[in-house]
C-alpha cells in the first residue's frame, strides 16, 4: 500500500498527470485570416468542455469579448473557426472559458494578429526528411500543367505510434490511484 501511494504522489508531483488545456495555435508566428478559415488548436484534456473567445486588449479593435463557439470538447483538439467580418489588427488573444462563466478562464493564447481578408497565410512548416518540397512526375503521357491553392490546407502530425507521452502518464496515474484506492480497502 505505501508503495503505490508513494508512486502516485510521484507521479503527480512531477505532473504527470497534468492535462491542463494549452492554446497552441493561433501563435504571433501563425496568425489568423478575416472573414477566412483559421486553426485553433490546443493541448491537454481537463477540463473536458470550454467555450472560446476572441479577446483584445484595444477597445477600439474589439470592444468587448466576441464569442468563436459556445461549447467544444477537448478531445478534439483542433477546431477550424471563420471570425468573420473582424478588424484586422494586433494584439488579439484566443481564450478558452468555462462554458457556463466566461470570467472563469482555463488558458489564453499567446497574442496574435488578425491580418485583411485575402491576406496570405502563415507558413505551415518545413518538409520533413524524406520528403519533397516540388512534385514528382513519372510517366510519359506528355501531359503537362500545375496546380495552385489559396485555401488553407489541413495537416495531421503525430508519429504514429499509438499512445502520446501524455496518455500514458494519465494512464499510469490512473493505475496509482486505483492500486491505492483497492489497498485501502
Amino acid at each position: 500500500m505505501k508503495h503505490t501511494v508513494a508512486l502516485s504522489a510521484l507521479l503527480l508531483s512531477l505532473g504527470v498527470v497534468n492535462a491542463e488545456l494549452k492554446v497552441t495555435q493561433p501563435t504571433a508566428d501563425h496568425w489568423w485570416v478575416a472573414q477566412s478559415l483559421n486553426t485553433l488548436a490546443w493541448d491537454g484534456s481537463s477540463p473536458d468542455q470550454f467555450s472560446v473567445f476572441l479577446s483584445n486588449s484595444d477597445t477600439n479593435v474589439l470592444t468587448s469579448l466576441l464569442a468563436l463557439t459556445s461549447v467544444t470538447y477537448a478531445y478534439e483538439t483542433s477546431k477550424t473557426i471563420n471570425p468573420g467580418g473582424i478588424t484586422p489588427a494586433t494584439g488579439y488573444t484566443i481564450l478558452l472559458t468555462n462554458p457556463l462563466n466566461s470570467s472563469d478562464v482555463y488558458a489564453k493564447s499567446e497574442t496574435f494578429e488578425i491580418k485583411a481578408v485575402g491576406s496570405a497565410y502563415p507558413p505551415q512548416g518545413s518538409p520533413s526528411a524524406g520528403a519533397s518540397a516540388s512534385p514528382v512526375v513519372s510517366g510519359s503521357s506528355g501531359a503537362s500543367g500545375s496546380a495552385s491553392s489559396s485555401a488553407p490546407s489541413a495537416t495531421a502530425s503525430g508519429s504514429g505510434s499509438g499512445a502520446s507521452k501524455r496518455e500514458i502518464g494519465v494512464f499510469l496515474g490512473l493505475i496509482g490511484l486505483a492500486g491505492a484506492g483497492l489497498a485501502l480497502i
